[in-house]
């Protein structure tokens, strides 16, 4: 019996691997290697610099200059890291080194990456950098990554979205321990329930922080994590929700429809929207279907009113072309735009098509059609409202 198990439980591994690396196709070939943040000490013209703020539930990595590993911390622990964005970036992309430090000159770099000592420190400096904005940019921006991310991913796709938004906010990564392998799905889950508390205990700072507003971008699998611990503050009768100075946005949840359905409807009141990225091209959420049993995830949901009726805005990215192999990753692309997508919304915008959006935007509209191409659309749905005519 313990032979047929093993070799059943062999199978479904490969299987999945099989499966996984089949939907990613060469998009792991240009990942970085093991969770090194080598400093760069060369100078280069045109870059940009871009500090963030870490909190982390992973355990700190044993030698430099690694700093956090895939395993798993009893404690939160905080660090910052300094990337220099090179002057030929292009929005949406993470330029990668082919091996590290790399070049300034064409390629994200870390400037500088140091522990935090304390949960006091961490909270001194995000007041010290909402300190140094002006009132408009008094805002903290959480990041919290999805399924398979290593530690400098995650570190490096916040640098990029927070570089390409070209707002001064305060970017923050919440990163869990990801074991960053393909056939570790059912680790990655596990650690999502881990880190619960911990993610619970940095939106209370966020929230009482000197922040004149929050907004928390989850992806994929972070977006369960986001869910839980909503929940888990819900049921302490501190629900987050309820404060005007946090927003959610939520991209291509990794999350069962009918788990979705059940959580958000227990948050209650909401004193702004909830906003759902999703896409039906979304080939990784295709896959975590089909390991679900076949059941719909909200980020590939098909039908937006499925979302809509419960109170949440969708933005349908379907239509929009992704740079990543799967689409998983298109909400990274919209960070160039994203300020001004929230402020159409939040005037009460109902735009269904990218002429009417990019109208909208005045200047920045321009641009913005241009991104989407000639035939792409998207598709903003609001509690009452249908989406456009496909």
């Amino acid at each position: 019996m313990k032979l047929s198990f093993a070799c059943a439980l062999s199978a479904f591994k490969r299987a999945a691997a099989l499966g996984l690396a089949a939907a990613v196709l060469a998009g792991c070939a240009s990942r970085p290697g093991p969770d090194s943040l080598e400093i760069s000490l060369e100078e280069a013209e045109g870059t940009k610099d871009v500090h963030i703020l870490v909190a982390t539930t992973r355990a700190r990595a044993e030698h430099p200059p690694a700093l956090y590993t895939s395993k798993r911390s009893e404690e939160l622990d905080f660090a910052s890291a300094t990337i220099s964005i090179p002057p030929t970036h292009k929005p949406g992309r993470i330029e990668w080194a082919s091996s590290p430090p790399g070049n300034p000159n064409t390629d994200f770099v870390v400037r500088q990456a140091a522990y935090i000592n304390g949960n006091s420190a961490f909270r001194q400096q995000v007041n010290q950098a909402i300190a140094k904005r002006t009132d408009r940019e008094r805002e903290a921006v959480l990041f919290i990554h999805g399924y398979n991310t290593r530690f400098s991913e995650g570190v490096f796709r916040l640098a990029q979205m927070a570089a390409d938004a070209k707002v001064n906010r305060v970017p923050i990564l919440f990163t869990w321990a990801s074991a960053g392998n393909l056939t570790d799905y059912i680790y990655d889950t596990n650690s999502v329930t881990v880190a619960r508390d911990g993610l619970e205990q940095v939106l209370r700072e966020l929230v009482n922080s000197d922040a004149e507003r929050v907004t928390i971008l989850a992806h994929s699998l972070g977006n369960l994590l986001l869910l839980e611990t909503l929940r888990q503050m819900e049921l302490k009768g501190h629900g987050l929700l309820k404060n005007k100075k946090v927003t959610i946005v939520m991209a291509s949840p990794d999350i069962d429809i009918d788990v979705f359905k059940t959580m958000i409807t227990s948050l209650g009141y909401r004193a702004n929207p909830v906003f759902v990225l999703v896409s039906r091209d979304d080939r990784a959420l295709r896959f975590s279907r089909r390991i679900a049993g076949g059941k719909a995830r909200v980020g590939g949901i098909e039908n937006d009113a499925e979302l809509t009726s419960l109170g949440v805005v969708v933005i349908d990215l379907t239509d929009v072309q992704g740079q990543d192999s799967v689409n998983h990753d298109k909400f990274a692309q919209l960070a160039q735009f994203g300020p001004q997508l929230v402020n159409a919304l939040e005037q009460g915008t109902m735009s269904r098509s990218q002429q009417s959006i990019g109208g909208r935007l005045g200047n920045a509209g321009r641009s913005f059609t241009e991104f989407l191409g000639n035939t792409a659309k998207i598709v903003i749905s609001t509690p009452g409202s249908v989406g456009a005519t496909r």
